[in-house]
């Protein structure tokens, strides 16, 4: 059929995966790998399944719509010699799809989901067939190359190292799920990621570090790492950037990751490990990998551990800076609960608290969910676990740094925020003259903290193509103006 087209490194790339499954299988690959891969296509079924009913809310499904479109590509789309080999040497399943009858459902503009992912046959959208590329990555490292997946590096990153004194003000740029590169979107000049990164360069006062949650597209190989991330960033911020580990890292072992990102002039701090903290008098920050150990399906929930880790580097670490006494803010990819905080996100919530005592982070920041969300303080799931000193936790999610998404539905009754929310990125990007994708989209953006000896300060901006400056939209400083 061919009605899908691939860049021209999707059409390399997808000629590069047929000569390593090929060769791969003719290895002789061991019944314990084999016994694996269904467990990959009933996902990719599920996904399938989930995207034909239109099965909403995201959150609680077991499957991910956004590979929904997986089976139908694998089966219709990518050259037939793929196609016959996954079938033949892989026993992948046909695919139920009705593509046409999908493309009509789907209409030019796309579907909103509960947490506002824009189910859109478009660039970066959530079915973009650039999403599927990456599942064969996936495939490679997860099942059938698990000794290609970079190690683990155990090192306790505690910047600045041994500054004395510690420093007790300090400006940090938060944002999330970034790594799209430069990318043509409409008829807009910038894309989201261009109008973030220069958001934050158009600030009255520059952030002293830049922490980004983590997600560099498709699979964070390493041509991706070094085109949508590091050459994304400005020279002013060499020496002050931080990026954390993702699910969508994973997908290629975790390569792109370690081997460019981490060994960039940017992110020289963070001594190329993928967990540290940074240290202020009165605050600690800890950043850590929830994506690494993870055993969900595509490294979609969230761990610091499993059961076949020995040394618990990560939870050990947390722990002893907790045992520090001081605030702590703690930053990961995965989020700790779900969008529309109705549920705890699990194992990562456990394993978190119970690194703390049992405590709560006071601040806990999160990308994974496209969108920026502050989070109620008096939450009904959150309410029995309190920080070290006693009060509840602040929980944020701010990865909607560069993924384009609209209103969700889940946030929001008759127009107005849902109670378990103080904010969320709902403002309509009206576009001046936009494509059918962008009627439904909503303006992407970050965060910024300020610590002042004992005190935080939280703000949210919004980033558009009508402004260089980006737009405060909700702050925790009081008589900031909150819209």
């Amino acid at each position: 059929m061919n009605q899908i087209k691939f860049s021209q490194d999707q059409q390399e790339f997808l000629k590069e995966i047929e000569k390593k499954l090929s060769s791969h299988f003719d290895q002789n690959l061991s019944k314990d790998i084999i016994s694996k891969i269904p467990q990959f296509w009933e996902f990719l079924i599920g996904c399938e399944k989930s995207l034909i009913d239109r099965h909403f809310p995201l959150e609680k499904d077991r499957y991910d719509k956004e590979y929904g479109f997986a089976l139908y590509l694998l089966n219709h789309e990518i050259p037939s010699s793929l196609t016959n080999l996954l079938k033949r040497m892989y026993k992948m399943p046909d695919s139920s799809l009705d593509f046409d009858k999908l493309i009509k459902d789907i209409e030019d503009e796309g579907w909103l989901s509960g947490d506002g992912s824009l189910y859109a046959i478009s660039k970066y959208a959530a079915l973009d067939p650039g999403w599927f590329i990456s599942l064969l990555d996936y495939l490679w490292y997860k099942y059938l190359d698990p000794k290609g997946v970079h190690d683990f590096k155990e090192a306790n990153i505690i910047i600045p190292a041994h500054s004395e004194p510690l420093p007790t003000n300090i400006s940090i740029a938060v944002i999330g799920d970034w790594g799209t590169g430069v990318w043509e979107d409409g008829n807009e000049k910038y894309c989201p990621a261009q109008l973030v990164i220069d958001g934050l360069k158009n600030l009255e006062k520059q952030p002293d570090i830049i922490i980004h949650l983590g997600d560099v597209y498709y699979a964070g190989t390493e041509n991706e790492e070094l085109k949508n991330f590091v050459n994304m960033l400005p020279d002013e911020y060499k020496n002050k950037v931080f990026t954390l580990n993702s699910n969508h890292e994973m997908y290629n072992g975790a390569n792109g990751y370690f081997n460019e990102a981490l060994s960039s002039s940017f992110l020289t701090q963070q001594s190329e490990t993928s967990y540290f903290a940074i240290e202020t008098n009165d605050w600690i920050i800890v950043a850590l990998d929830s994506a690494y150990y993870d055993e969900s399906n595509l490294y979609l929930k969230g761990a610091l551990t499993n059961s076949k880790v020995q040394n618990n580097s990560q939870i050990k670490f947390l722990t002893e800076m907790a045992n520090k006494q001081k605030q702590l803010i703690l930053m990961t990819h995965h989020n700790g609960i779900t969008y529309d905080a109705s549920e705890l996100n699990n194992p990562l919530w456990d394993q978190v608290i119970g690194a703390l005592g049992g405590a709560a982070p006071d601040v806990w920041y999160w990308g994974h969910i496209h969108n920026g969300i502050v989070y109620k303080e008096d939450l009904d799931i959150t309410n029995s676990y309190k920080t070290i000193g006693g009060n509840p936790s602040k929980l944020r999610c701010c990865g909607h740094a560069a993924i384009p998404f609209g209103n969700a539905s889940g946030l929001n009754v008759d127009g107005k925020v849902i109670d378990n929310v103080l904010y969320y990125a709902h403002t309509p990007m009206n576009a001046p003259n936009p494509d059918p994708t962008q009627k439904l989209r909503v303006l992407n953006g970050f965060a910024i903290l300020e610590i002042n000896n004992k005190e935080l300060f939280e703000t949210f901006y919004e980033v558009s193509n009508t402004s260089r400056t980006p737009i405060k939209k909700w702050s925790s400083v009081p008589d900031a103006v909150n819209i």
